[in-house]
């Protein structure tokens, strides 16, 4: 059937928006789709460059990065190679809940920085903020990301998120007619899976006949499950299948391509930052945003060699409304030091270890995404430093929190009251208070641990 929207969206509508809202996101897609073919050599050059002029204007205009660059002797006119940045310390997150109004920039007013946070995937919610320019360039690299996947400008898409914020918005008469008109997808609530909601999807799907998938990996794993173990042939297949927000493992991606008949394109991003790396049509690793990021990978403080594990430390180039330099984002990967022949000379990596959430199980037998709980539950839980769920049995479960300074009787009335939505009224669960939740062996946090497992209920 001809799609009659498509070109309407992509040559008069999406162009009308971009004219509206004072959008650089064209610009700067434009100029990302160029430089991704530059040599690796050229990609470090524009690096140093914008390298520079963030340390700059932090060291000027952010109160945090001038004490912590004066500490260190830091010179930001002195920075002439990558490697000097690492002259400064590692930026945690505790510091930037400590300091976040000391790293907003001075010379920018308050009304042209957009706040946004994050879940916590690591159990700790991080509040932090975007010059406006920054969203625009993330969405321009996003849109860049998705057409290695095939995407474009008006092509249907379905979201298989745990978003709930992104469902409740379609609802608003103004957001509908966008998304008719533009944005055009569907968002399948996946905070919480059943047998009776994939099902639904299922006939949703179809109905829609989205072109791509942009989802939660393991949602879109048990999601392909369910369709292979009820012997399911008649389900709509898109073109391609984006997965992120977690770890996909090799099983995982086998069976989706198996069910879904089409490839698989894995993604590494957060909150803080959008789209990190993808995978591009060669499929031999995930080609990193460098225009937008350095990227080092660490261990005991030292880089690692092209293909040994090293802790992810990320500078965005970008975001000039409260820098983060150097920030120790608490997801692990693998440098490859080796060329794509995509032609692409952005750098390649690998995922070692990433967010790990396990999908905790309700006593109705309702599936809940942990990825979706650090968004909706425990970042909005006043006074969280960090928090971790352990489901103990079907109708038990303990919420471990390291209290940060404004815990108090308001959280513990927030937690009686949202709990039961997303858990059920017969969930019983415990608070369990802790000076600190242990690391993995990998080294990451894990947020949810479920001592049940989810196939059961398949």
């Amino acid at each position: 059937m001809l799609d009659l929207i498509r070109p309407l969206a992509k040559h008069l509508v999406f162009p009308f928006v971009v004219l509206h809202e004072r959008s650089s996101t064209l610009r700067h897609l434009a100029e990302m789709e160029k430089t991704q073919f530059l040599s690796s050599e050229k990609i470090k050059e524009l690096q140093i460059i914008r390298m520079r002029e963030l340390l700059k204007h932090a060291y000027k205009n952010c109160p945090f990065y001038t004490k912590r660059f004066d500490q260190h002797g830091f010179k930001p006119d002195k920075f002439y190679c990558l490697d000097d940045i690492r002259a400064l310390p590692v930026l945690t997150k505790k510091e930037i809940q400590q300091n976040r109004d000391t790293m907003k920039a001075r010379n920018l007013p308050n009304d042209l920085l957009v706040p946004n946070k994050t879940g916590g995937s690591t159990g700790s919610p991080l509040h932090f903020y975007l010059n406006a320019d920054r969203l625009f360039s993330r969405q321009a690299a996003t849109f860049r990301h998705n057409r290695w996947a095939g995407w474009d400008i008006g092509i249907k898409t379905a979201s298989l998120w745990g978003s709930r914020e992104d469902i409740s918005g379609l609802q608003h008469f103004k957001v509908r007619a966008r998304n008719f008109l533009l944005d055009r997808r569907i968002v399948l609530d996946t905070s919480s899976i059943t047998p009776e909601k994939l099902a639904e999807f299922k006939i949703r799907l179809k109905r829609y006949k989205p072109a791509l998938y942009i989802a939660y990996a393991n949602a879109m794993y048990l999601y392909a499950r369910y369709l292979k173990q009820n012997s399911s042939s008649d389900h709509h297949r898109p073109s391609a299948i984006i997965t992120s927000a977690e770890l996909l493992d090799s099983h995982q991606r086998q069976l989706i391509e198996s069910v879904f008949e089409c490839r698989v394109f894995d993604r590494y991003g957060s909150r803080e930052t959008s789209v990190i790396a993808s995978e591009c049509e060669k499929h031999t690793g995930l080609h990193i945003g460098a225009e937008c990021f350095l990227l080092e990978f660490v261990k005991d403080n030292k880089p690692v060699n092209p293909g040994e594990y090293g802790k992810i430390i990320i500078t965005d180039l970008l975001n000039f409304g409260m820098p983060f330099i150097r920030y120790q984002i608490e997801d692990a990967g693998v440098p490859s030091g080796e060329s794509c022949s995509c032609g692409r000379g952005l750098p390649i990596m690998k995922m070692a270890a990433g967010r790990v959430t396990d999908f905790l199980v309700t006593p109705e037998r309702k599936i809940i995404s942990g990825a979706s709980l650090t968004i909706y539950l425990v970042a909005n839980t006043p006074g969280v430093a960090q928090a971790q769920i352990v489901q103990e049995s079907i109708d038990e479960i303990v919420l471990r929190i390291v209290k940060g300074d404004n815990f108090g009787e308001q959280s513990l009335a927030y937690l009686r009251t949202e709990f039961p939505k997303f858990f059920g009224p017969t969930m019983r669960y415990r608070l369990e208070f802790v000076d600190s939740i242990p690391l993995e062996a990998s080294g990451k946090y894990r947020f949810s641990i479920s001592k049940v497992d989810p196939a059961e209920i398949f």
